[in-house]
């Protein structure tokens, strides 16, 4: 009998260590995180931890393998839906990567780093918006790419490369928000210049 309990505490532990790695991918917002690790400790049947393990499941999901063992991302609607649409950073330092629909940033005393490709941008407006207080936010964005501001700073900074203001392109970003007492750049993606080295 305590061999069976021993079992189930350490599928318990694998899956909470799963939860774990997809919170710090930025796979599931930090309410959905608690929300489920709580759920985790109340489990006390074998039914309640099939049912939990589904629900991990689910969130990994995201990646997909393709035959010859690459990895390569999927942005399927399914996928789409089920970004998470809420992130949190209270003293602390994030980077944040991949499809991108919309989305609500939360930034206290943190600082966040946000790396966007061309690809990543789902639909052609993009609407980040953002709450940073007495915080830091960079998002590096690629030239192609338009970049509305209306995030308003109180007592902050807010600024946008003029390179991707407004260039025309078919893709865009628009930031909302406020900025109290932090700051939040919009910079161009360094590109890797290999001709340098040939000359």
């Amino acid at each position: 009998m305590e061999h069976s309990v021993v079992t189930v505490e350490d599928r318990k532990n694998i899956l909470t260590e799963k939860l774990s790695t997809q919170y710090s991918l930025n796979r599931l917002s930090l309410e959905e995180y608690e929300r489920l690790i709580h759920y985790s400790q109340g489990i006390e049947t074998e039914k309640e931890l099939q049912i939990f393990e589904k629900i991990v499941k689910e969130y990994n999901r995201e990646e997909q393998y393709t035959a010859n063992g690459n990895n390569t991302k999927s942005y399927n609607r399914e996928t789409v839906d089920n970004l998470p649409k809420n992130q949190f950073s209270i003293l602390s330092s994030r980077k944040t990567t991949g499809a991108l629909t919309s989305g609500n940033f939360m930034n206290i005393l943190s600082d966040h780093k946000i790396i966007i490709n061309e690809e990543d941008l789902i639909n052609d407006e993009t609407v980040l918006n953002f709450m940073v207080l007495l915080g830091s936010v960079v998002i590096n964005v690629p030239e192609g790419v338009n970049v509305i501001n209306e995030a308003v700073p109180i007592i902050g900074d807010v600024s946008v490369d003029d390179r991707i203001n407004e260039r025309g392109g078919i893709k865009r970003i628009k930031i909302t928000g406020n900025v109290v007492l932090g700051d939040l750049k919009v910079k161009v993606k360094k590109k890797l210049d290999l001709t340098s080295f040939f000359k």
